[in-house]
């Protein structure tokens, strides 16, 4: 008998911290999927997720981030086994409110309890490759299709520092700074994500912040490399780093690091204004679902 499991059978949690949009999120879950549960404040990624394994009741499990906005047809999905490994971290897309970018930044997660009370990522790493991120050290599906969107936009400092954290993420290699003489050997796809962080927004309320996020974390991360890029994951230190950081002129502070980037690292990075960007959206490929648990 195929082991297959619908979606709505499955428990939902919501996992939030300090966006400014959570409570507002978290009404928008409950009033699609009455049987969410809620981590809130938990202090570190790697807590705040064996929290919603400890609350979720089903063996497999749903985790939504404080700024995420689930698309109802997820529900309407079946998982069948037979197709990917029930114990690895099963990674959705979700389409950026910003820059219009698809892939698994923010997405839904689905996780087996055990697999999530056993790693130990982040502030609990024991290994290098954990300490900025799960996908490199636990076992993952990456999945091509989306069923949510990340609202990033809620105030300057959430735009900044979701720029920043993947500004440094997609600077590294498994969680190692990418050296600025290597960079060129830097993996195709992360460079068009990184580019589009720092170039697409302007259209978009606070959308700058996030661009500007962005190239800062890669700069920090590449050309000063102060090996503080394991900072991301800490959100109260990103919060105090943002304070210290706030930018004054925001255009200007874009055009300096986007000549560094330019000029030192070759980047591909434009300085769109408004109307570019707009346009930009609307000729890139619309994504396409598939199915529900088809690989990237």
């Amino acid at each position: 008998m195929v082991d297959r499991t619908r979606v709505s059978d499955l428990d939902f949690v919501y996992i939030s911290f300090k966006e400014p949009n959570k409570e507002q999120n978290w009404a928008d879950l409950k009033n699609k999927v009455p049987w969410a549960k809620r981590v809130d404040g938990v202090v570190g990624f790697d807590n705040a997720h064996k929290a919603a394994a400890d609350i979720a009741e089903t063996d497999f499990f749903i985790s939504v981030d404080g700024d995420n906005i689930l698309d109802e047809k997820f529900l309407l999905e079946t998982l069948d086994w037979t197709k990917t490994n029930k114990m690895a971290v099963h990674r959705w897309r979700a389409k950026n409110n910003i820059n219009g970018l698809v892939y698994g930044n923010g997405g839904l997660v689905g996780w087996h309890k055990e697999t999530c009370l056993n790693m130990r990522t982040h502030e609990n790493a024991d290994t290098e490759e954990n300490q900025i991120d799960f996908c490199w050290g636990v076992p993952h599906e990456n999945l091509h299709n989306c069923y949510s969107t990340t609202v990033i936009n809620g105030s300057e400092q959430q735009a900044f520092v979701a720029g920043y954290r993947e500004g440094v993420k997609m600077s590294t290699e498994k969680g190692k700074p990418i050296p600025a003489e290597s960079f060129n050997k830097i993996w195709p796809h992360n460079l068009r994500i990184l580019s589009t962080w720092c170039t697409i927004g302007a259209d978009v309320e606070l959308g700058k912040y996030a661009m500007l996020g962005a190239r800062m974390g890669c700069f920090n991360t590449v050309i000063e490399a102060n090996n503080e890029h394991f900072k991301i994951r800490d959100l109260d230190n990103m919060e105090l780093y943002y304070k210290d950081q706030t930018p004054q002129d925001i255009d200007t502070d874009l055009l300096l690091y986007g000549n560094s980037l330019r000029q030192q690292l070759d980047m591909p990075i434009a300085e769109y204004d408004e109307d570019e960007s707009r346009f930009y959206r609307f000729v890139s490929p619309q994504h396409r679902n598939r199915g529900v648990q088809d690989r990237e």
